[in-house]
């Protein structure tokens, strides 16, 4: 009975994992992170094929079943670290600093070294039976003196990436809305490693590393449709969204701020469209900052907008409030807004425009936020030119 439960555990596994790899390869992203995500997906669909085969080969006797059951054996185990160092790999390429640290010199290399000298050892253990090997006379699997090698390594991999994981949940380095599944990537595997060393023959590992990734696939299609690429903020169509649920609950103390980069074009024509970029990028910062300094930093969505303009929605006790916000804004980039590199040194000069929701219709509230955004920009602009524009 346990063998049929895992094998039924391991066909979801599997139809879970082609279903990803189906979605995933409609993707035009090829980036490290998408091709280590791929070979993850491969490599457990693989290794949940092995054990299926595996445990239909139990019970059966000959030398035939049993150097294929041997075999088997030491395919999956080798597998097994392989699929831990790719997830290692993984968690540790969604930091950009990480991801430069770990490809400068042969760092991504020596990751690599435990993973090949179990799939070594497996391959020995063929020969000797020193990791596992197949009982002549049930054909199951029997850990073999040095089984514990196989463990250590695979775990490893994986307690290093729980590891990686918890640092960046600690540090913020994720969205609330993701903590969920980096929770679960932090604890789960190892948790299922735990159950698997208690209950050897049932691969609670793999079914669990499946929904670990259709967990991760569901949040990277969550974030691609709601968050902007560039500067990671929330996108036109989140903004819309919100705006639209935001007006209908309640509309009123709702303040629409629309804020736009001034002389952006001047910014790519004098210093290139990568300048003009990172002015973005730093924009996008500096409106996330004076976000989170507000006394009541839940009640601001931040969105870019569209091209250099970007849109903050926010409740707000009063016209003071919104007022004194709008104020610390401006602040903000005057102090702070610049942008210095190899290839350029300017100022960020920005124009906001402000409004308040005096019914559920959004197009009326953004209408009034870009007339006051115009009305700004036309007069920060006359000041920008005849002060001989950036320094």
């Amino acid at each position: 009975m346990q063998v049929m439960y895992d094998i039924v555990y391991n066909i979801i596994t599997i139809i879970i994992l082609l279903f990803i790899l189906y979605k995933v390869k409609y993707t035009t992203d090829r980036q490290t992170n998408t091709i280590l995500f791929i070979n993850i997906l491969w490599a457990t669909a693989l290794i949940s094929s092995i054990v299926i085969a595996s445990d239909l080969l139990v019970g059966r006797s000959g030398k035939i079943y049993n150097f294929i059951q041997t075999l088997l054996i030491d395919i999956r185990f080798g597998i097994s670290g392989v699929i831990g160092c790719y997830w290692c790999i993984y968690i540790m390429c969604e930091n950009p600093n990480r991801r430069r640290w770990l490809f400068m010199g042969n760092r991504y290399y020596i990751m690599h070294i435990p993973a090949f000298f179990l799939m070594i050892f497996s391959l020995e253990s063929f020969f000797t039976g020193h990791i596992a090997y197949a009982d002549p006379v049930t054909n199951k699997i029997m850990p073999g003196d040095y089984h514990f090698v196989q463990i250590a390594v695979t775990y490893f991999y994986f307690t290093a990436a729980s590891f990686c994981t918890l640092i960046r949940l600690i540090m913020g380095k994720y969205e609330k809305r993701f903590w969920p599944t980096k929770l679960m990537f932090s604890f789960l595997p190892c948790l299922a490693g735990l159950a698997h060393l208690v209950i050897a023959d049932v691969g609670f590992v793999w079914i669990t590393l499946a929904l670990l990734l259709m967990m991760e696939h569901m949040d990277f299609v969550a974030e691609q449709v709601s968050t902007d690429s560039l500067t990671r903020l929330n996108n036109r169509g989140a903004f819309d969204h919100y705006i639209k649920t935001a007006l209908a609950e309640n509309y009123v103390n709702v303040y629409l701020f629309m804020i736009d980069v001034d002389l952006f074009k001047q910014i790519n024509d004098t210093y290139g469209h990568l300048e003009g970029d990172n002015a973005l990028i730093e924009t996008a910062k500096l409106l996330k900052l004076v976000c989170s300094l507000n006394s009541e930093p839940k009640s601001c969505f931040l969105a870019r907008y569209g091209g250099d303009e970007f849109a903050i929605v926010m409740n707000a006790r009063n016209p003071e409030v919104a007022e004194e916000f709008k104020e610390d804004i401006v602040r903000l980039f005057e102090s702070s807004g610049r942008v210095e590199s190899d290839g350029a040194a300017f100022k960020i000069n920005i124009s906001v425009g402000m409004a308040r929701a005096y019914s559920e219709d959004e197009k009326e509230l953004i209408a009034s936020a870009d007339s006051a955004l115009y009305l700004e920009k036309k007069h920060n602009h006359q000041l920008l030119k005849g002060s001989g524009a950036r320094k």
